[in-house]
C-alpha cells in the first residue's frame, strides 16, 4: 500500500517538474488526475479501516444532521425574483 502511495506521488511530481515524456502533455495531466484521484481515494478508505466503528458512524451522523439543517432552511417558491425587469427592455428596443 504505501509503495503504491510513493508510486502515485512520483507521477504528480513528474507533471510539476516537467520531464520530458512521448505522451501529449494534456493526456499525461488527463492521466495523473485521475491517479490522484485513485490515490487519495485509496488512502481515506485505508484510514476508514482503522478507525474505530463506533467514531465513523458518529461521524456520518454528524454529516447527515448537517445536511438535514441545510436543507430544511431552504423553502420552494413558483417563482423566482429576476434582477432585472422585462418592460424596461422592451421600450428601449421601440
Amino acid at each position: 500500500m504505501q509503495a503504491l502511495n510513493i508510486l502515485l506521488r512520483f507521477a504528480w511530481m513528474q507533471t510539476v517538474l516537467n520531464f520530458k515524456v512521448s505522451l501529449h502533455r494534456e493526456t499525461l495531466a488527463a492521466i495523473v488526475a485521475s491517479l490522484e484521484i485513485i490515490r487519495r481515494g485509496i488512502w481515506n478508505i485505508f484510514r476508514l479501516t482503522f478507525r474505530s466503528a463506533f467514531h465513523f458512524l458518529l461521524k456520518m451522523s454528524r454529516l447527515e444532521n448537517e445536511h438535514l439543517n441545510n436543507v430544511g432552511k431552504f423553502r420552494a417558491f413558483k417563482s423566482v425574483p429576476l434582477p432585472f425587469n422585462y418592460e424596461d427592455d422592451e421600450d428601449r428596443d421601440v
